[in-house]
């Protein structure tokens, strides 16, 4: 279960703006090129990766000024969470895990 709340990302600084979202790409992308992608994680993967295009920047620009941009972000971050739980992850995940911790980088 998730709570999918673009209420509670309204306020996030900037460099949590920047970090979730990037790590929203990898999931998208990393689901999109799975060995084990399908027609339903692909059109998944893609739609996270235009609505991440889309509104990324202007929600990392305009921060809370822009709900409607924070919102599609959010709404992006969950659609490749939920492509990358069908085509599962690669090698880059589990790396981003070991050297966030190791370097003190969000993930």
């Amino acid at each position: 279960m998730a709570i999918v709340d673009a209420n509670l990302v309204m306020d996030m600084p900037k460099s949590l703006c920047a970090f979730g979202g990037l790590d929203a790409v990898t999931h998208a992308l990393e689901a999109y090129v799975s060995v084990l992608a399908s027609e339903f994680s692909d059109g998944q993967a893609l739609q996270a990766l235009k609505l991440l295009k889309e509104n990324l920047p202007t929600s990392y620009h305009e921060g809370s000024r822009n709900p409607v941009a924070r919102e599609r972000v959010h709404s992006a971050a969950t659609i490749a969470g939920i492509a990358f739980a069908n085509a599962f992850l690669g090698v880059c995940h589990s790396m981003a895990h070991k050297l966030g911790s190791q370097f003190h980088i969000p993930h």
